[in-house]
């Protein structure tokens, strides 16, 4: 549970970063009560699957652009994020598992992601910008034009956990990850509450804001928990509110919008990318089973996303898969919650305003449910999608809720994803806690050659 997982961690912190984990409300001790424990997908894959596979990777091999080695987190669009990134190494380690490149090809691919990474340039708080060029690797801003325009913590911890992924696979690597990584401020991404903050440039100077809500907190706070920093406020799911649909009650984010100026959708992606990745267990936590996890609240908070979604279709005959996802024209980019503004089911973009038209049975999500819920329902979802692909540019973001269209827009995350169901299947959680000495270690354990910078020692 997350009370078991602070413990674990604390004792590398000082008190004085306010890394004190609040248990939580009984509420929550009810509510895992009705957790229903599922068996997800293993083995190795057959024919089909690794057919998937592959179709999956001909998007990463027709988007690397041979100067940086950078993948187009959108087909044919020269830009990246940190977040796009940590699809494109997640991709890669699934391409050398399943044989769909020679080692060689990794090794080149894994080598240029690096050399980026120790030599890009970062915002002026010293930690990544928002957006890159993967044409040049600069800076540059939403309208492709050189610029520092700010900063995620969100996407941020997300790579670190896809870095973290990497070294467990490429011990040799861990060197070079780690001098990328020493580079950063860790203090302009984590308060010394445990909140994780984003920022932007205005006028030539940082803002910054509390970034997060529940669920993609709790996710992207694994990321610094690898570095043994612990975003306690973070993780905490405190203050939390709950809407109950189909007689499954589900938790959202508690925090006052007007105030946070932040919408508080339901979605499946950081549910899903827990359970893939660390199986709804602590982050140092060894357990092998499936079916075992060693977080109640977020493996239950996960099971109810799941079942709420199967649910729809027993109440009301709809399939759902709903995940964020890209869409052509405006608004562009939508969030399919499973609730939002108070309602089920609405699909919202950023600004809060609703598009319900424009809903998908989203081909990642389906994927990413059909590898953790061994069910009917998802040998179902899986007949519904496993046709949305062009054979020689990748999977389609999705089909539409409305009439069945397809949505044709292909995408680094969505191909990625697939990628990474396909490599749970394979071999369970992606995240293998090491106790390897790394040389991160070594340098922060130097009175001579210390990193001189906002890092894991302001955190002990």
């Amino acid at each position: 549970m997350l009370s078991k997982l602070m413990v674990a961690c604390s004792a590398v912190l000082l008190t004085s970063c306010g890394v004190v984990y609040q248990s939580v409300e009984e509420g929550i001790t009810s509510f895992n009560a009705s957790q229903i424990i599922r068996q997800g997908r293993f083995g190795e894959l057959n024919e089909d699957e690794l057919q998937w596979a592959q179709t999956a990777w001909l998007y990463v091999e027709n988007n690397t652009q041979l100067k940086t080695g950078l993948v187009n987190s959108l087909d044919n669009f020269p830009s990246t994020n940190m977040s796009a990134l940590a699809d494109y190494l997640i991709a890669l380690i699934a391409a050398q598992e399943f044989e769909l490149i020679t080692s060689k090809e990794y090794d080149e691919r894994l080598s240029l992601v690096i050399t980026f990474l120790v030599e890009m340039p970062l915002s002026q708080v010293s930690v990544p910008n928002l957006a890159y060029s993967t044409s040049s690797g600069e800076m540059i801003d939403y309208g492709m034009q050189p610029n520092d325009i700010g900063w995620s913590s969100v996407d941020i911890g997300r790579l670190l956990i896809a870095l973290a992924l990497v070294k467990q696979r490429n011990q040799e690597f861990s060197e070079y990850i780690d001098k990328a990584v020493l580079r950063w401020n860790f203090c302009e991404l984590v308060n010394e509450e445990g909140s994780l903050f984003a920022g932007s440039i205005v006028n030539g100077q940082p803002q910054r804001f509390q970034e997060g809500r529940l669920g993609i907190e709790e996710y992207s706070s694994y990321g610094y928990l690898d570095w043994q920093i612990v975003p306690a406020k973070s993780m905490n799911v405190n203050p939390y509110e709950v809407a109950t649909i189909n007689g499954i009650d589900l938790l959202f984010d508690g925090r006052d919008p007007r105030k946070y100026n932040v919408l508080r959708p339901i979605m499946s992606t950081p549910y899903l990318q827990l359970g893939l990745e660390f199986n709804w267990d602590g982050i140092s936590d060894t357990a092998s089973l499936d079916s075992y996890h060693t977080d109640d609240v977020l493996s239950a908070m996960a099971d109810s996303v799941y079942r709420v979604q199967e649910s729809r279709w027993d109440e009301e005959r709809i399939y759902t898969a709903r995940g964020e996802h890209v869409v052509e024209g405006e608004p562009y980019f939508v969030y399919d919650s499973i609730y939002a503004l108070g309602t089920p089911w609405l699909t919202v973009a950023e600004d809060g305003s609703v598009y319900d038209e424009l809903a998908l049975v989203s081909t990642r999500v389906a994927f990413q449910m059909w590898a953790l819920w061994k069910t009917n329902y998802t040998d179902h979802l899986m007949v519904l999608v496993r046709e949305l692909y062009d054979p020689d540019r990748g999977w389609y973001e999705g089909r539409y809720e409305v009439n069945g269209s397809y949505e044709k827009i292909i995408t680094l995350k969505t191909n990625a994803g697939v990628l990474e169901a396909l490599l749970y299947k394979a071999n369970g959680k992606l995240y293998k806690p090491s106790k390897a000495k790394e040389y991160r270690d070594v340098r922060f354990n130097s009175r001579f050659n210390h990193p001189g910078k906002c890092h894991v020692e302001t955190f002990r």
